[in-house]
């Protein structure tokens, strides 16, 4: 999920966003956020009627592995340390605090098993606690947990509140676009049309010619590239892939039938170029949480799909 967001994120940012995907997540278990301005928040940010509370950590920069555990070890022992003491215990449960079942820590990520582990050492030790002293651990449920949640855990509520929400983070999925092609997912058929048709926007050009040869493989290339992007929109991020697939759908009807009543094959590179640059202008517009690499692999992966299958149909000259 980190991957897709095109920015680092502040320990405010992060709190932020923290709170819109709890808000978001448990909205039926009548999530409430505690500001940390009175009397202190307990060890918790927000807590919901069932049980869940939860306290948010981003690193202030990068760190090694050995770091960020020494970072998230200490955040989670001085957090829960304030969970089981007295002077906060008032606190929550006179803001409504109770049968703590669940205890979340969200981070961006975790690169280290210790911290697991440390999860479980202070579960057994907050357990151990109310055993001794039911009374003042009421609060504290029996089978009280502590789970490390990241951003992947909610990356159906960052993508839709990135989405849906005015603000500066973007989403980034050039990222994916890194890895080598596998050409074996361009048959010969998809092949031998985007060449036809690349040759048909160039007009009287040799096949030998590099510039064509360099753009027929470009366009290949994205063709692929294409599919796997779409794969992993369709997979794990559904409500994007519905947001592109409904533009692409509407869109390239308008190519369709751009392209096939063009009947002046001289006309086909300004037709080409048209489309293109119109295309670019409508997507800056209707995915304005996309960063600008996104929206030009956007472009041209749906338009390498239009020029190997039959949306886009140039007559040769």
């Amino acid at each position: 999920m980190l991957d897709f967001i095109d920015s680092y994120l502040t320990g405010d940012a992060w709190e932020e966003l923290c709170k819109s995907c709890f808000r978001m997540k448990y909205h039926e278990e009548h999530f409430t956020d505690i500001p940390a301005v009175h009397g202190g928040d307990g060890g918790i940010e927000g807590f919901t009627r069932t049980g869940r509370v939860y306290q948010c950590y981003c690193p202030e920069r990068e760190y090694s592995d050995d770091e960020l555990y020494n970072h998230l070890r200490d955040k989670m022992t001085k957090d829960i340390n304030k969970l089981v003491a007295l002077q906060y215990a008032k606190r929550l449960k006179d803001l409504g605090v109770l049968n703590i079942k669940e205890w979340h820590f969200v981070i961006p990520k975790y690169k280290d098993s210790r911290i697991v582990a440390h999860a479980e050492t202070k579960r057994k030790e907050v357990l151990a606690m109310k055993k001794n002293n039911p009374k003042d651990y009421d609060y504290i449920d029996d089978s009280f947990a502590i789970l490390i949640k990241t951003a992947e855990d909610f990356k159906v509520e960052i993508t839709r509140i990135i989405r849906t929400t005015i603000t500066d983070v973007k989403l980034n999925f050039a990222i994916y676009h890194v890895n080598k092609p596998d050409w074996s997912k361009c048959d010969s058929e998809k092949a031998a049309n985007i060449k036809r048709k690349v040759k048909a926007v160039m007009g009287e050009v040799d096949e030998s010619d590099e510039d064509f040869n360099d753009l027929v493989s470009m366009y290949i290339e994205a063709y692929i590239k294409g599919l796997e992007i779409l794969r992993v929109l369709r997979e794990g991020y559904p409500e994007v892939f519905e947001d592109i697939h409904m533009l692409e759908q509407s869109y390239k009807k308008q190519v369709k039938m751009t392209t096939r009543l063009n009947l002046d094959s001289s006309m086909n590179s300004k037709v080409f170029n048209d489309i293109l640059n119109d295309f670019q202008k409508t997507l800056e517009q209707q995915f304005k949480y996309l960063n600008a690499a996104s929206i030009m692999e956007l472009k041209l992966d749906l338009i390498s799909g239009w020029l190997a299958d039959c949306s886009m149909q140039f007559k040769g000259r």
